[in-house]
């Protein structure tokens, strides 16, 4: 799971849902109504958290921006290893909020699966005290406390008394007691690979572990360019339809996906000139739509469907190029799309299957 909420599933064949437009540009696929149930009166105190601490002199005040290089241009990052945060530290999120931490957190929380990978990533899973029941979390973190899904649930969360919270965007106001109860809580929001990267920076300086971080992000973008350099040779670029759900919903220009089908030299239908996706980083095709687009390869969404023959059953798309020249996959859209550590991995998924031929 991303940290963003999934496609509801509906029948096998896809259906046209004409009148319901993608609300925000989160690469969630479906967005479930919001509903945060307070804690009555707002008034209990999380029990163990530190007091708010005001910005002083010596404060450690981490970078606002990241420091790595384009993994386009580098398998590693040019600047000088960190070294490890020393304590008070100022963070800023992807809301522009500055964040203080005033000890090395020992009791964190994580509101969204990607954070909970970065938290493991980064060596300090054994201080995460609270994760989501939702799909796409590390295997380590089965037995931890859970404290919502695609919302936070504030009074699940404030039992656990955190001296820190690494939280989502869409959980600010259920995370809005737990801050004001006096633990730091960081908001990630990362919508493309480099927002990515710094996200993990933020999270290293914020426990402790800044080099750490930087040893993460230098993977990923060995990863990453590793997968690049493979497909760069390949020298064709097929059209691809990329389902973020079994309704046709598929990712235009401004989206992760989009970002992602660029980087391995394929040619993304939603963003294509002319396409009814262009200009909207989410959108929902036609059948017509699609069979006049008729791309050289389709991927299904393993979140979604359960078997390729959903999509290739349907008589509509019989014609399709890709349901002609046996093109159609399932991909394990989760660790595609999912914006962390495992990013890396995501891209060389997303390459393997355009082009299976190659890897």
């Amino acid at each position: 799971m991303t940290g963003h909420p999934k496609p509801r599933r509906s029948p096998a064949r896809p259906s046209l849902l004409s009148s319901r437009q993608r609300p925000h540009l989160l690469l969630s696929l479906i967005v479930l109504a919001a509903g945060i149930v307070l804690l009555a009166g707002g008034s209990l105190l999380l029990a163990g958290c530190g007091s708010e601490t005001a910005e002083t002199t010596s404060t450690t005040e981490a970078p606002e921006t990241s420091t790595t290089a384009a993994p386009a241009e580098t398998t590693t990052s040019t600047v000088a290893q960190p070294a490890e945060t020393s304590f008070p530290v100022q963070v800023t999120d992807d809301n522009g909020t500055k964040v203080d931490i005033p000890a090395k957190p020992m009791r964190i929380v994580s509101t969204a699966p990607a954070n909970t990978w970065t938290l493991f990533a980064l060596g300090v899973g054994d201080r995460v005290v609270g994760t989501t029941s939702l799909p796409g979390e590390p295997p380590e973190a089965a037995n931890i406390t859970k404290i919502g899904d695609f919302q936070a649930n504030t009074e699940a969360i404030m039992a656990q008394s955190p001296d820190l919270v690494v939280g989502y965007s869409g959980n600010e106001e259920a995370l809005a007691p737990v801050k004001t109860a006096g633990a730091p809580v960081l908001i990630l929001n990362p919508m493309s690979l480099e927002q990515i990267y710094r996200d993990i920076e933020i999270v290293g300086y914020a426990t402790g572990t800044a080099q750490k971080a930087q040893e993460v992000i230098d993977s990923i973008m060995t990863q990453v360019r590793q997968v690049t350099d493979a497909t760069d040779k390949i020298g064709s670029s097929p059209k691809v339809f990329y389902a973020l759900d079994n309704t046709l919903w598929t990712a235009g220009p401004g989206s992760f996906v989009d970002e992602l089908l660029t980087l391995v030299g394929a040619t993304n239908i939603g963003s294509m000139e002319g396409s009814p996706a262009a200009g909207q980083p989410y959108f929902q095709f036609t059948p017509e739509q699609l069979v006049a687009a008729d791309p050289d390869v389709v991927l299904l969404p393993m979140s979604t469907y359960k078997s390729v023959e959903e999509f290739t059953s349907d008589p509509r798309f019989a014609g399709l190029r890709a349901v002609k020249e046996g093109r159609v996959s399932l991909v394990d859209d989760v660790v595609i799309t999912q914006p962390g550590p495992r990013i890396g991995e995501g891209v060389k998924t997303l390459a393997e299957a355009v082009y299976p031929e190659a890897f």
